[in-house]
């Protein structure tokens, strides 16, 4: 199993951020696990197992004992009480982070393929400030800018889920870049929560895949 670090300079011995090939993922879930899958397709089934495999072994390196990771009605996964993290697969990558409770209080990743937000899908994922915002960009960067801020509010809605346990739709939300390895995000309506205030961090995987990484530190 090859694995890849992400965002190096946000872990340390309490928190590891990694993705693998999908491919590379292979092996046996926790019989616990299993029972939450075993009734889906075969192609969902691979991506629940190789979440499951990347999650287990990061922890592992974390020093925590290994533990089912089970999946709530929800479809979010229900982290043991000494840890927590987030998941997300796309076509080829799976992406995990995995910390300890004590001091991540909450973590959201994605991953995305690039090109995959077309522009028919800009009104239902994007205010009108971030379409006129892609509008004014080169046309051979809106494809990978489209991508981050969609992969963007995915990742601050798995952030912000466990400790809300709030649905978040895409216009209730809006992202602004901050600089070249991040994003923030502004709530479109009410008052800003504490949720709001840390950046989303961007990182480019290969010339086709793009991650984001929102991260609330206890």
């Amino acid at each position: 199993m090859t694995i890849h670090p992400l965002l190096p300079e946000l872990t340390g011995p309490e928190l590891t951020i990694a993705w693998a090939r999908l491919e590379a993922l292979s092996g046996d879930p926790h019989l616990e696990e299993w029972e939450d899958i075993a009734a889906a397709a075969p192609a969902r089934q691979q991506e629940f197992v190789a979440g499951r495999l990347l999650a287990r072994t990061l922890g592992e390196t974390l020093g925590l004992p290994p533990a089912p990771l089970r999946r709530a009605e929800d479809r979010s996964p229900v982290w043991p009480s000494d840890r927590t993290g987030s998941l997300s697969h796309c076509d080829t990558l799976c992406v995990a982070a995995v910390g300890k409770r004590s001091a991540v209080q909450s973590v959201g990743v994605d991953v995305e393929t690039i090109g995959r937000v077309e522009e028919k899908l800009w009104p239902t994922l994007f205010t009108e400030k971030e379409a006129d915002y892609f509008s004014s960009l080169a046309q051979d960067t809106v494809a990978l800018e489209t991508t981050l801020f969609f992969s963007a509010k995915e990742s601050f809605y798995k952030c912000q889920y466990p400790l809300t346990q709030e649905w978040v739709g895409f216009q209730d939300v809006e992202i602004t870049r901050t600089n070249q390895h991040s994003l923030a995000i502004a709530p479109t309506h009410g008052a800003a929560q504490a949720c709001h205030a840390a950046p989303i961090h961007t990182v480019e995987i290969n010339e086709s895949h793009v991650a984001t990484v929102m991260l609330l530190r206890a």
